[in-house]
């Protein structure tokens, strides 16, 4: 996927949700791929914690035998964090914050969406 179709859906999310803090395209081994959003500055970081977070929850799915890792929901006073798998011949991670005005149902049609996007344009 080259840089412009990964901004083009990272901007159609952070356009169509209200309050997006961040968004993050990361490699399954943590490093950032392509961000959008007022703390875009902190990608590196926040790509190798995604990249964490879903080693340890598709880890506690396995164990569990829940089958394959789609999403991790986290919920805090302040806002809240939806990391998705990113199907394809090359997996990735998309992760998405937002404040606390955003209703999660709408964060995760809409970055369902994206993942979309991304799994079917070509690495």
């Amino acid at each position: 996927m080259n840089d412009v179709d990964r901004t083009s859906a990272l901007d159609a999310l952070v356009h169509d949700v209200t309050g997006i803090q961040a968004l993050v395209v990361a490699s399954t081994d943590g490093f950032a791929l392509a961000q959008a959003g007022p703390k875009g500055h902190v990608a590196d970081r926040l790509a190798a914690m995604t990249s964490s977070m879903l080693g340890l929850a598709s880890a506690l799915g396995r164990e569990l035998h829940f089958g394959e890792l789609d999403t991790l929901i986290l919920d805090a006073a302040n806002g809240k964090v939806l990391m998705l798998a990113i199907p394809g011949k090359q997996p990735r991670l998309l992760m998405t914050a937002c404040d606390h005005s955003c209703v999660i149902g709408t964060v995760l049609w809409h970055a369902k969406q994206c993942v979309r996007a991304l799994a079917n344009t070509p690495d």
